[in-house]
């Protein structure tokens, strides 16, 4: 098992709570790990393993030799602030406060930073990369690609339209069961942000996961951003769901960590 720590930055007045796996060696490359909407950094339980998606992920990544840091986004998990302020803006800054943390921490610092976010942390990713130009390389992990089509499809067109309308919080039932709420803001942030605009502005690469049997993100998401990125690329299809049928088991998510961890620049197993 690696090394797991947990630690804790500030951003806006709020600490950011998140969980450091170090791989064996030291300076090693580290990934900021970036969870979806409504999760939290160690993201859902894989029921046979006990584990989260994204611990597994971490897990894996610092047997391929890379360290990481998976944090909850603020007003999620256990970070501070309050989940309805969140908005897709905030969430970058999060996403670049992390990269400042890890580039600091380590003695020496560590030989590169990757981002690597998840559904809409693949979204986070995107902007955050395309605003600082400052990862190694991104992955994109079924991310959110067009917010404006995908999250009212989400929750339903006429509440979005009323949420987007309306300038005090919204109480949203979400299609799993959930009941959150959302200020204004956000649903600005979804009518407003464009990820597909923002990923032109890397010039790093990009690896793109996009799942055949994903339900939450339209087919063709990936090729969208693959157009978009005018560097070095990656398009990584499967058949697979939006959680990496790890309803099932984690062999599809462990090649899918692999794939993601050689495009960073692992040596091949």
């Amino acid at each position: 098992m690696a090394e797991e720590e947990t630690v804790s930055f500030e951003v806006g007045g709020c600490r950011v709570v998140g969980t450091l796996c170090l791989a064996a060696s030291e300076n090693a490359p580290i990934v900021v790990l970036l969870h979806g909407f409504g999760g939290t950094r160690h993201e859902l339980m894989i029921s046979h393993t006990g584990t989260g998606i994204l611990a597994h992920t971490a897990e894996k990544l610092a047997s391929l030799g890379f360290s990481s840091l998976r944090i909850d986004f603020r007003g999620v998990g256990e970070s501070g602030g309050h989940f309805q302020d969140t908005t897709y803006n905030r969430q970058v800054e999060d996403c670049i406060a992390a990269m400042d943390f890890v580039s600091d921490l380590l003695s020496g610092g560590p030989n590169a930073i990757f981002l690597l976010g998840w559904s809409q942390g693949g979204l986070v990713a995107a902007v955050a990369a395309g605003r600082t130009n400052r990862p190694a390389a991104v992955a994109l992990w079924a991310p959110v690609g067009e917010p404006k089509v995908s999250f009212p499809a989400l929750i339903g067109r006429d509440v979005y339209e009323r949420a987007l309308a309306s300038r005090s919080p919204t109480n949203i039932q979400m299609p799993w069961g959930v009941s959150l709420t959302l200020g204004h803001e956000f649903f600005a942030d979804v009518e407003n942000l464009d990820p597909l605009d923002e990923i032109a502005n890397y010039r790093g690469r990009v690896f793109i996961a996009e799942g055949s049997l994903d339900t939450a993100i339209p087919l063709g998401t990936a090729a969208k951003f693959a157009q978009a990125h005018k560097g070095a690329h990656e398009v990584w299809e499967a058949p697979m769901d939006h959680i990496f049928n790890t309803s099932e088991n984690v062999e599809m998510l462990d090649k899918l960590i692999t794939a993601t961890a050689l495009f960073f620049g692992a040596r091949p197993i």
